[in-house]
């Protein structure tokens, strides 16, 4: 990793909400780098008339599984500010991938019996359900993206857990990104940190676009996930935070820092 590649892009949606990303900010900046925030996607929520219908059936439920901050957005946006409608569901599980979920959803939905935000990725998090879940148990409701992986509802399906799996929203394209990742590529040499495969699928395509190449990029990813979606699209991954949050990020960071050093010594 270079030297002066002291500058770490976040590449990340429009709807983040302030807290999570100044967390990432403030971890980062304590370690000496400086953050840049690559505004890559933006988001469409759907079907919210038909998640608060399922939300005002809380009876039929035995839980919820929340694999983003956005899912947790779209409650709300499907709540309106009608407590009542989550009266019930405070006092069920709340199975959450990492700790931001987690956060959003305690602030937002006031969910009292968030768990899991330590397996960070639907796999672990998945393992985990199973272990909690008992035989007799009712649905789980999944609000997810139209992109979300099959890899939850399977890994539940295929040991008995079910799940009504809803999609609230889409994941668009920033508008803005072609132009704000070109003045970023202009500066001196930054480090992308990528948090979906979404944001690898964009910015691949746009810097394709504006005639540059995955190996401008300095890529670490947020989980395995997306870490394979990097090298499909052919970017040298140097880092991977095994868990979305900004403690893994530095460790990540630092780790592949120190590899490099001994590599160019």
């Amino acid at each position: 990793m270079a030297e002066n590649a002291k500058v770490v892009v976040l590449c990340r949606g429009l709807s983040e909400k302030n807290d999570t990303q100044k967390a990432y900010v403030e971890t980062l900046e304590s370690a000496g780098y400086t953050c840049e925030c690559l505004q890559t996607l933006q988001f469409e929520f759907v079907n919210i008339s038909e998640l608060r219908a399922c939300l005002s059936r809380a009876d039929e439920y035995s839980g919820l599984i929340l694999t983003s901050p956005r899912t947790v957005e779209a409650i709300a946006l499907a709540v309106n500010e009608d407590t009542n409608i989550l009266r019930h569901w405070e006092e069920l599980p709340a199975y959450c991938v990492g700790p931001a979920t987690e956060s959003v959803a305690q602030s937002q939905l006031n969910l009292q019996h968030c768990t899991g935000s330590q397996s960070g990725n639907s796999k672990r998090l998945a393992e985990k359900i199973i272990l909690n879940v008992k035989d007799d148990s009712k649905v789980l409701l999944y609000p997810c993206s139209e992109i979300a992986r099959e890899t939850m509802a399977s890994i539940l399906g295929n040991n008995g857990v079910l799940t009504h799996k809803l999609v609230v929203y889409k994941t668009l394209e920033s508008e803005s990104l072609g132009r704000d990742l070109v003045e970023i590529l202009k500066k001196s040499s930054s480090i992308f940190v990528f948090f979906s495969p979404s944001t690898v699928e964009y910015i691949a395509a746009q810097l394709e676009k504006n005639s540059y190449t995955v190996r401008d990029i300095i890529a670490v990813a947020i989980g395995p996930v997306t870490r394979d979606a990097l090298i499909n699209f052919g970017f040298d991954v140097h880092a991977t935070a095994e868990k979305p949050e900004p403690a893994a990020l530095i460790r990540a960071i630092a780790a592949a820092a120190a590899e490099n050093y001994h590599k160019d010594a």
